[in-house]
C-alpha cells in the first residue's frame, strides 16, 4: 500500500491510497497527525510513532513527475 497526500482541505489531509491490487482510495486524515513539514505529494509511511514522510521516495517521484513536465514544454 501506498499513501500519498493528495490535497489539504482545511484541518484535514486527502491521502490518496494505492493497494497491491491497484485500487484506490482516498481517505481524510487530520494534518496534525502529519510531520509539520509534509506537503502535497509527499509520501506516507506508517510507523509506530505515527506517519513519517518517504523521503526518497518522494524526491524519486518528484525527479520523474519534473522529467515528464520537462519533455512536454520542449
Amino acid at each position: 500500500m501506498t499513501m500519498t497526500i493528495d490535497r489539504f482541505e482545511g484541518d484535514y489531509a486527502v491521502l490518496e491510497i494505492r493497494e497491491e491490487t491497484g485500487e484506490v482510495l482516498y481517505k481524510n486524515l487530520p494534518a496534525s497527525w502529519l510531520p509539520d513539514d509534509a506537503a502535497e505529494g509527499d509520501v506516507l509511511v506508517k510507523t509506530a510513532e505515527g506517519y513519517a514522510i518517504d523521503t526518497l521516495e518522494t524526491e524519486k517521484r518528484r525527479a520523474v513527475a519534473a522529467e515528464k513536465l520537462s519533455g512536454l514544454q520542449g
